[in-house]
């Protein structure tokens, strides 16, 4: 029998072949939602025995941290960390950690081809074969991406990976990010100025910063009205960055050319939200970060990360 039990709130795996393959000598592994179900008193029992918890979508709030005795790690399977209650875990002593680099490729790919989609004009030209024509003139004006500005927001390491290919592929590269100083991007392709320059001058605005309180609908009516009327908005960052009312009023309006979207404030949409199937619009349902690859390197990373924890070692990726 194992001496610890380790805790997964959540996944949309097969299995947890892996986790329990990394873990069979040092802990039990046990599915919150799986095993227990959703309600809220016999999780937080649950929650109660886990010496480590491994978290993905499941909302563990200020009761559910409460409810932990003795857990040591709590370590998500993904980047952003904005349903955990960081707060009240760090005020428990617990570190939370991440896996920040293991889809750095995949979303940055996934950005950028939402905006070719886009500037491509591949959404009305299928259309337009599909239903018998061939004309160069619904998707027209379409210009090289060599004469194009690409504005990040958030320059972080996705950021990064966006302006490197966006780079690589001719484009001019400016990026916003309040936490870093021009100093810290002489290295790198991207020219750093404002949000509102960015906003202004960009051809394509592309958001990878994380959700916080200061972040949540940085992307308004204000800052659509900013934009060029030619640009293109994308966001496989998180839904809230958005105000995605703002965002539909804009394209009806004609303040900017479209958007590609990967996150929604909820997810999914409602059956009814008009950015759906807007003509201007490209959506993919929160795939940015997905490969094969991607998903075995967080699985493998999260079960590292709380295996030496419980063997006594300092956690690494910690966020809190």
């Amino acid at each position: 029998m194992s001496q610890h039990t380790v805790i997964v709130t959540d996944h949309d795996f097969e299995d947890l072949s892996i986790e329990r393959e990394g873990l069979a000598d040092v802990a039990d592994v046990v599915e919150l939602t799986g095993d227990v179900g959703n309600d809220a008193a016999d999780a937080h029992e649950t929650l109660a025995e886990a010496d480590a918890v491994i978290n993905l979508r499941y909302d563990l709030d200020e009761a559910a941290i409460d409810a932990l005795e003795d857990c040591r790690v709590i370590s998500r399977y993904g980047i952003g960390v904005d349903n955990i209650a960081v707060d009240a875990a760090s005020d428990r002593g617990i570190p939370i950690t991440n896996v920040p680099d293991y889809c750095l490729e995949e979303v940055s790919v996934h950005a950028l081809t939402l905006y070719l989609a886009l500037a491509r004009g591949l959404k009305p030209y299928d259309a337009d074969v599909a239903d018998g024509g061939w004309d160069r003139s619904v998707a027209a004006p379409v210009h090289r991406l060599s004469t194009r500005t690409v504005g990040v927001v958030g320059y972080g390491a996705i950021g990064r990976a966006v302006g490197e290919r966006a780079d690589a592929l001719g484009a001019d590269v400016i990026a916003s990010d309040p936490f870093l100083s021009a100093e810290d991007v002489a290295d790198d392709p991207a020219d750093l100025v404002e949000f509102e320059e960015v906003l202004e001058r960009a051809d394509f605005v592309t958001v990878h910063s994380p959700l916080t309180p200061n972040t949540r609908e940085l992307f308004d009516a204000d800052a659509f009205s900013r934009m060029r009327e030619d640009a293109y908005f994308v966001n496989v960052a998180r839904g809230p960055i958005v105000d995605t009312d703002a965002l539909y009023d804009a394209l009806e309006a004609g303040e900017i050319a479209g958007t590609g979207l990967d996150v929604f404030p909820g997810e999914p949409p409602a059956e009814d939200d008009p950015l759906r199937d807007h003509p201007k619009a490209f959506t993919t349902p929160h795939v940015a970060w997905y490969s094969e690859e991607a998903n075995d390197q967080r699985r493998c990373t999260v079960t590292d990360i709380v295996r030496s924890v419980l063997l006594g070692e300092e956690p690494y990726n910690v966020v809190n």
